[in-house]
């Protein structure tokens, strides 16, 4: 399947056109932390297959979209890039289902405070100030500067232990610089959420051997905004690059096939 790409107002979006005419909504993926669009490079042609139009983006200072100024990307909260999404939404011109993973699920959320959505699939998402974790943190980052992938063995323990060597460095090749403010908003999960101005079905997804995003913390953030929740026992961070993402993403399409109408 042919994957086209274009630059909407400074985003970098990528599209995979809907493999006959589409039937059902169009499906926006929101990206993590220090990742792209190139995140979802195994989901957008899967679900393109399913009959919906898909799209994913880059957040600015990532992956082919435009790049702030150093000092104004390290201030910017997670709750300012919902513009990112904003855009990439209103150049679609319909009221989509977002597929989101660890940071960007804040992202999105954000988004569905203030605009309707189909539903929400979250995939080890991070954590809103309201559930917060279970033992408090304030980690001290420096918010002067935006800050740089780990090594690659750490970022590999991150987000790619689940990925052969090769896939590893082939997306760390692709890892982006971070904002401050963003990375300590999840660290101390300290973005605030409204759940009471988000509507909709939302489907929440655990890994448990995620050492970013624990599954006790995701359960309970499934618990609080009333999701349906999703348990892997074996999979790690970033479950959509690793060798089984094929089912998880079966799964959830078959979520959204009775979740959504």
């Amino acid at each position: 399947m042919k994957v086209e790409s274009k630059t909407v107002e400074g985003v970098f979006v990528e599209h995979a056109p809907s493999e006959s005419s589409p039937s059902r909504a169009p499906v926006v993926f929101v990206h993590g932390g220090r990742q792209g669009s190139w995140a979802w490079e195994n989901y957008l042609p899967y679900f393109a297959a399913t009959g919906r139009d898909c799209y994913a983006f880059s957040w600015f200072n990532h992956h082919g979209s435009s790049e702030l100024p150093n000092d104004q990307f390290a201030a910017r909260s997670l709750a300012d890039t919902v513009e990112e999404l904003e855009t990439v939404v209103a150049h679609i011109g319909q009221e989509p289902v977002l597929v989101t993973h660890s940071m960007g699920s804040l992202v999105g959320q954000k988004y569905a405070e203030k605009h309707p959505v189909v539903a929400q699939v979250h995939i080890t998402p991070s954590i809103c100030a309201e559930v917060g974790f279970d033992t408090e943190a304030d980690v001290e980052v420096d918010l002067s500067a935006p800050l740089g992938p780990p090594p690659f063995d750490t970022a590999r323990r991150m987000f790619f232990e689940g990925c052969s060597e090769k896939d590893a460095r082939r997306y760390y090749a692709l890892l982006s610089w971070e904002s401050a403010t963003a990375i300590k908003e999840t660290v101390n999960a300290s973005l605030s959420v409204d759940r009471t101005r988000i509507c909709g079905p939302s489907l929440v997804i655990a890994a448990g051997q995620d050492i970013v995003v624990p599954a006790e913390a995701i359960r309970r953030s499934a618990a609080h905004f009333g999701s349906d929740y999703l348990f892997l026992p074996d999979r790690t961070h970033n479950v959509m690059l690793e060798p089984g993402w094929r089912e998880t993403a079966e799964r959830i399409n078959t979520w959204l096939e009775h979740a959504t109408w």
